[in-house]
This record gives C-alpha cells, sequence and structure tokens, in this order.
C-alpha cells in the first residue's frame, strides 16, 4: 500500500466550472477515505473575466495545510494556467487540450511552457465536451474524467459525487454532466498511455469515519444556531457573506431575527441594541467593514453590551483584494478604536476550530458584557475541509448572563464595581432593573461621571473583567513537548498556525529541534505560556500573512527578544513549505 500525498489544481476562467469541479473532487476524495484540504481561488469581478484556480490537496495522512506545490495541473484555460506553471512540480503532471476550439500559438499554449521533466497529456477537453453536451461547458467534468481514468479511481463513486453536486438541478444537466465526465474517461482509457507515478490502485486509505465536507463560514454559521444565537445584522461583503446567507435562511427556523441593513455601521448599531436588550446578536464583515464598525464598537465596552463581530481578513488596505487572503486585521481588532477600550479578540487556528470560537465569542461576550471580535480570514471561510462533526455546545455555553437578585434590585447598580470586574445585568423590562446606559463615562448607576476618580475606577472595571477570560479560554496548542529545549519555536496565529505546525513536524523529521506554538486567545493574550515557550526555544520565528510583521510587533513587546519574521502578502494561504525553509535557513 502506497501513501498518497499529492496537491491538484484545476485552472480556467471565471464561469467555466473550475471551482465546481474543485468541489466534485473533494466531495468524491473524502468518500473514498482521504483526508482532503481545497482552497479556491477566483477573481473578485464579475462571471467571464479573470483566472479561477481549484487546488485541492489529498492525503493519507492528517493535513494541517493546502500545499504550496502542485502535482497535478489541469488546464481548462491555457493563458491563465501558464502563471500557475511554476508551482507544478519539476516531475509534475500536466493535462490540457490539445484541440482546443481556437488553435494556440505556441507562446499562448500551456504545453509550450512545460519545462523538461513535466508529464503532459493532451486530451481534446473541447471536442469531447461538445460530443457529450453540444457545448464547450462541459469542459470541466471531461478533465475530472481524463483525472480518474489516470489516477486508477473508482469511476462510479465519481459519477456519485457528479449526481450529489448537481442534485438540485434539472435531471438534464445532471445527465450532461455525467456524459461529459464519461467522455473524459472513456477516452482517457482507451487512448493514453500512462506513464505517470501518479495512482490511487493501491492507495493506503485511513480508517476514518464519515465526515462533514465544510468551511469556515459554514461552521460559524452553524456554531452560532447551536449557540442560541437571536439576532444578526450585516451588510454583505466578501468574504463573509456566505455566514449571512446561511442563517436568512436557518435563523428565522430557530426562532431568531436577520436584518439586512444598509452599512456597516447600521449593523454594528443594530447588533448593540439587540444585545443591550437581552438578545445574543452578532454580525459578520471583513477589513472595510470592520473599519466602520469602530465607530460603535466602544460604544459596546463603555456601556458594556455584549455585540460579536466576525472580520473575515482580506487584502487590504481599504477595498484592497476581496477575494485574496491576509492576516492584516491584526491591529485593527486588537487595538482599534478610541481610548482604553479593551476587548477579547479570538483567532481559530483551523477549520474545525471555527465552530469551537463561535460558540465561546457569544458566551464570552454575554457573560463578560463586552465585545468579542472573532478573527477569520479568506482562507479559513472558504477553504474546505472534511472533519468529524463537531459536538453540540455544553448548556454553560448557551445561558452566560449574571442577573441581579431581588436584593440587588432594591438599589439597582448596573455597573456595580466588583472584584471581578462582572457587574449585575439586569435586562430592560426588568422590574426595579432601571439604570442609565450611554456611551459617556459614568458612575455605578450610568449616570455620567467626569471625575478623575471616577474615570480611573471604572476603567479599572472594564480591565479587570478580563483577568478571568484565559481561564475560560483554550490552552495555547504546543506542536512537540516534553523537551527541555528547542533549537526553533515557531509562534503563529490564526490560518497560518496550520502551516506552521506542519512545517514542525516536517522540520524533526529531517532532525531539526523545533516546536511551534499558536493561541486561539489573542486579547487577553495567554503571555504567560508564551514566555515559558520563548524561554525553552534558542530562536524564535513568527510567520504571518501580512507586511508588517503585526503580530511578530506584538508579541516581541512581550517576549523582550528579537524574533525572525516570514511576511507574505500573495494573497494565497501560508506554505508549510516556507515555514520549513525558513528554518532550516535559520
Amino acid at each position: 500500500m502506497n501513501d498518497i500525498n499529492i496537491v491538484i489544481e484545476i485552472c480556467g476562467s471565471a464561469g467555466e466550472g473550475t471551482i465546481s469541479a474543485g468541489e466534485i473532487l473533494s466531495r468524491f476524495m473524502s468518500g473514498q477515505g482521504f483526508e482532503i484540504m481545497s482552497f479556491d481561488s477566483y477573481p473578485a469581478e464579475i462571471r467571464g473575466f479573470g483566472k479561477c484556480v481549484a487546488h485541492t490537496r489529498i492525503s493519507s495522512d492528517p493535513i494541517y495545510s493546502p500545499g504550496k506545490f502542485v502535482d497535478i495541473l489541469i488546464s481548462l484555460n491555457d493563458n491563465h494556467a501558464i502563471s500557475q506553471l511554476p508551482s507544478l512540480k519539476k516531475t509534475g503532471l500536466l493535462i490540457y487540450d490539445n484541440q482546443p476550439a481556437i488553435p494556440h500559438k505556441e507562446d499562448k499554449s500551456v504545453v509550450g511552457w512545460a519545462q523538461p521533466g513535466i508529464i503532459s497529456y493532451g486530451i481534446p477537453l473541447n471536442m469531447l465536451a461538445h460530443k457529450a453536451t453540444g457545448n464547450a461547458r462541459g469542459m470541466n467534468m471531461v478533465s475530472l474524467g481524463a483525472l480518474a481514468a489516470l489516477l486508477q479511481v473508482d469511476k462510479k463513486g465519481f459519477i456519485e459525487s457528479i449526481k450529489v453536486r448537481y442534485a438540485k438541478k434539472k435531471q438534464i444537466v445532471i445527465d450532461s454532466n455525467v456524459n461529459s465526465f464519461l467522455e473524459g474517461f472513456d477516452f482517457t482509457k482507451e487512448n493514453i498511455k500512462k506513464i505517470d507515478p501518479y495512482s490511487f490502485k493501491t492507495a493506503r486509505v485511513p480508517k476514518q469515519k464519515e465526515k462533514l465536507i465544510i468551511n469556515g463560514n459554514q461552521l460559524v454559521a452553524q456554531a452560532a444556531l447551536d449557540a442560541n444565537l437571536s439576532f444578526y445584522a450585516g451588510y454583505p461583503i466578501t468574504p463573509a457573506t456566505k455566514i449571512m446567507e446561511i442563517l436568512s435562511r436557518e435563523l428565522p427556523k430557530h426562532g431568531g431575527t436577520l436584518l439586512q441593513t444598509e452599512d456597516e455601521i447600521s449593523a454594528i448599531g443594530a447588533v448593540i441594541g439587540a444585545g443591550f436588550g437581552g438578545k445574543r446578536a452578532m454580525t459578520a464583515t471583513s477589513g472595510p467593514g470592520f473599519a466602520l464598525m469602530t465607530e460603535f464598537t466602544g460604544l459596546s465596552v463603555m456601556a458594556e453590551v455584549p455585540a460579536v463581530i466576525i472580520d473575515s481578513q482580506r487584502a487590504g488596505p481599504s477595498t484592497g483584494m476581496p477575494t485574496k487572503t491576509e492576516q492584516s486585521d491584526f491591529n485593527s481588532a486588537v487595538f482599534g478604536g478610541t481610548g482604553d477600550c479593551p476587548r477579547i479578540v479570538l483567532a481559530p487556528t483551523d477549520t474545525k476550530s471555527c465552530y469551537d470560537a463561535t460558540v465561546l465569542a457569544l458566551y464570552l461576550a454575554e457573560k463578560y458584557q463586552t465585545l468579542v471580535v472573532l478573527l477569520l480570514d479568506f482562507f479559513l471561510s472558504n477553504s474546505i475541509k472534511n472533519i468529524d462533526a463537531p459536538q453540540k455546545p455544553l448548556q454553560k455555553y448557551l445561558a452566560a448572563n449574571i442577573a441581579p437578585d431581588k436584593e440587588e434590585l432594591l438599589d439597582y447598580q448596573r455597573y456595580k464595581i466588583t472584584e471581578t470586574g462582572i457587574s449585575p445585568r439586569a435586562i430592560p423590562g426588568t422590574a426595579g432593573g432601571i439604570f442609565f446606559s450611554t456611551g459617556l463615562e459614568h458612575d455605578e448607576y450610568g449616570r455620567p461621571d467626569y471625575s478623575q476618580a471616577g474615570h480611573l475606577k471604572m476603567t479599572q472595571k472594564r480591565f479587570r473583567k478580563f483577568n478571568s477570560v484565559l481561564s475560560e479560554a483554550p490552552a495555547p496548542e504546543i506542536s512537540i513537548t516534553g523537551k527541555a529545549k528547542f533549537d526553533i519555536g515557531v509562534i503563529s496565529w490564526g490560518s497560518s498556525a496550520g502551516a506552521a505546525h506542519e512545517a514542525v513536524i516536517a522540520a524533526q523529521k529531517q532532525g531539526i529541534n523545533a516546536s511551534s506554538f499558536s493561541s486561539m486567545m489573542i486579547s487577553p493574550y495567554p503571555e504567560k505560556a508564551l514566555i515559558e515557550f520563548s524561554d525553552k526555544c534558542k530562536k524564535i520565528l513568527i510567520p504571518e500573512l501580512n507586511f508588517s510583521g503585526q503580530f511578530a510587533r506584538f508579541a516581541a513587546s512581550i517576549l523582550k527578544r528579537p524574533v525572525e519574521r516570514l511576511n507574505f502578502i500573495t494573497g494565497r494561504p501560508m506554505a508549510s513549505e516556507d515555514i520549513l525553509q525558513k528554518i532550516r535557513d535559520m
């Protein structure tokens, strides 16, 4: 039995079904028992413009990152596929259309740019699509058929995955896609002499139960529903829109309300209003929308009203690159806004933790009566992973408000100074629970108080709440434990954590004494655990997807020591291969 660990890319133009083909490939491979991770790259423009790439990694072993280098490249559009060739391994496989509708000039043909050593299979994709359906729209399915024949996989299983993908379409659509697949499969089987090493015929398939095939946005929406979300307000924005789309269908079924607002400022205002009324409320946005929301975030903190913001980061600044991934909202999430404005910030480290982080965010916001920001990014929002179904939230996470007792309501102090910083919170309408609530500094009753002593006392109270937050967060993840010292420690956050973990495992196999550290909790940060980890490491490396090293600067201020940085703003997720190379160079 041979281990499988390959990366397949399908490259075409928007509207050619590139992304659909990638979805079907992922579904089929997951159904066969393999670990999969897929990530799509597509333009921000409307259909018919720009390059689309469906990137899928398939493995017999657990996957922590999408992989940088490509084993098999399928070209549906040579003009776009040429730019993907540098990622194709020197011994990789290229599948292309050798009878395109319009003959290519040599410098416009992907095979003309293929380096020596690359195995190329020319297959009449366009012609076979026309044979199957009368037009070129089936080229994507023809290419999947050719791929299935070359990989020597189960034809029936692949067809079933196609049927599932188009189950809501008319039968004629399902049939045309299946027929296109069969044309590609049969032609390749009969006419192409296989000379490449890629085969699933004797592949080792991990023993695992059926898994969910899901992305981060879907998990966020499901977690919110499972955690008793009552109200959602939002304005569509890539890459967070899918969260609102799902909740628009499902939240009313759970007795909740969804409001599409005219802009992001209105959205966060509505969320704070719902939170004030005792509802679990959240919104989702991206960098440009989050910038607008900061006008209101201070009100959530000052008035001590629960609010949750999902910020799925994209390349910025301003409108930036809507369909490219980046980790460049760290500073905005942790420090943005006016005044000393403490807030809780969470950053899921993989697809599965998107669910856990959302449940935790709604719980912490309600219990600590404050703003919680959850940092996703384009990659986590949209990449597809097969995972075990998440466990439903424990009862303690479903209702966390600390209400005043009868005695406290006799002289109700909404902002009562307590040891924990958390004051009893009466929901409006509670008998005796009358109080003032504004954005002004205030006394314990909520009445404006501009005195030096009062401002200091209330600021200390708001910060004191965070002393116990860390005890409710998942412990930091450390990839290698049990050693007293490490030559290199890799500290990461968010979606880069998986790549860091994978790079460290590879480094250990190569004899490099390395370990990795990551925390879902970003603010407050587990400083003690970070320092303890750092003290074991001769050198520290911090990889992240931004230009300026936002998290690296933050971590260095805690560690009080120099750190090595590894920064990329390619629009693609962090690659474990790049981290591994940096580890070797250190």
